[in-house]
């Protein structure tokens, strides 16, 4: 059970606390552009995992076993785009 936990919700959960946690940098640390890139960078990996994780879970359904894990693990990587787009955007 611990490890299901782990798998598919605090390890899809490193995307969006990246997001955060690049929010909060100083600028003078990274500058403008590379927090930008960086930030694109998250967000792409982030929808990629998600667009994966939706593909398996689609194909866990169709064999008739539970998908709601995958669903969840989509939904916290999918976070990132939704900050980028609202409150941190």
């Amino acid at each position: 059970m611990l490890s299901t936990i782990l798998k598919h919700a605090a390890l899809p959960a490193i995307a969006p606390a990246a997001i955060v946690g690049l929010y909060f940098t100083p600028v003078l640390l990274f500058g403008c552009v590379n927090r930008g890139l960086l930030a694109l960078a998250i967000v792409l990996l982030a929808a990629a995992a998600a667009f994966v994780t939706i593909g398996i879970g689609f194909r866990e359904r169709a064999r008739g076993r539970s998908s709601a894990r995958w669903l969840v693990s989509a939904i916290i990587l999918a976070t990132p785009l939704v900050l980028i787009l609202g409150p941190l955007g």
